[in-house]
């Protein structure tokens, strides 16, 4: 009987080294969870190692307690017996006892605040990315906004454009009925004039006549000379 307690104590000091290092990997977790540049994929990884550390620690203070239980009943079953009623024995019983009360109070403490930080990261993530989303959301309503101001600057300049051109087209159709109303005016004088003076009309005329005739001479030499090269290419 004896090897069968030790057997026990050897299992139960197995199932103890295992939850040792689950917790201290757990509380690695934790001291790693809360930071500031925490993203949904960290904490979706932590997630699932959270998970998947509390069932195998889960399983294993499950298995301790079923050793210690073998162990008790070893013990129970063995009271006559010499070896049963050593107090090492006693002790070391009651010693796995706290042991296992030790891991599973550890074991909920640090698997609350872990739970916890991840609730808290991730509600906080969630804000950050529907911030981060209502924040490209108003960009985009920034950016139609500063199309359409865009837009509209554009059509301002193009209407002060026209009123500038509209301006210059009637500043120049001012200035041609000017011109036009002056050149009349000097058509005009010189009419008086020439009514007026016989002598300066007599003058004009014969400027006239000596255009037209200066034209006309002109005009007989280019057309001989057109004759006389054609001929001449002719033959």
């Amino acid at each position: 009987m004896s090897e069968i307690w030790e057997a026990l104590r050897k299992r139960a000091r197995s199932a103890e080294n295992s939850i040792d290092v689950k917790l201290v990997s757990l509380n690695k977790l934790n001291s790693h969870a809360g930071r500031l540049d925490s993203d949904e994929k960290s904490i979706s990884a932590r997630q699932a190692l959270f998970n998947t550390l509390t069932q195998e620690i889960e399983g294993l203070l499950a298995k301790l307690t079923h050793v210690n239980d073998e162990m008790n009943d070893v013990v129970g079953a063995q009271s006559s017996a010499g070896w049963a009623m050593n107090p090492a024995v006693q002790h070391t019983l009651r010693r796995h006892r706290e042991i296992l009360r030790d891991y599973g109070t550890e074991f909920r403490r640090a698997r609350d605040n872990v739970e916890q930080q991840l609730q808290r990261e991730s509600l906080l993530s969630g804000g950050v990315s529907g911030t981060s989303q209502d924040g490209s959301c108003l960009n985009n309503r920034l950016k139609g906004s500063d199309l359409y101001l865009k837009e509209n600057e554009h059509i301002n300049s193009c209407d002060r454009l026209i009123d500038e051109q509209m301006s210059i087209a009637m500043a120049t159709k001012e200035n041609l009925q000017r011109q036009s109303m002056s050149l009349r005016g000097i058509g005009k004088r010189m009419d008086t004039l020439a009514k007026k003076y016989p002598m300066i009309n007599n003058v004009m005329q014969k400027i006239q006549y000596k255009k037209r005739k200066d034209a006309v001479i002109m005009a007989a030499v280019i057309a001989c000379c057109l004759i006389f090269v054609f001929f001449y290419l002719k033959s």
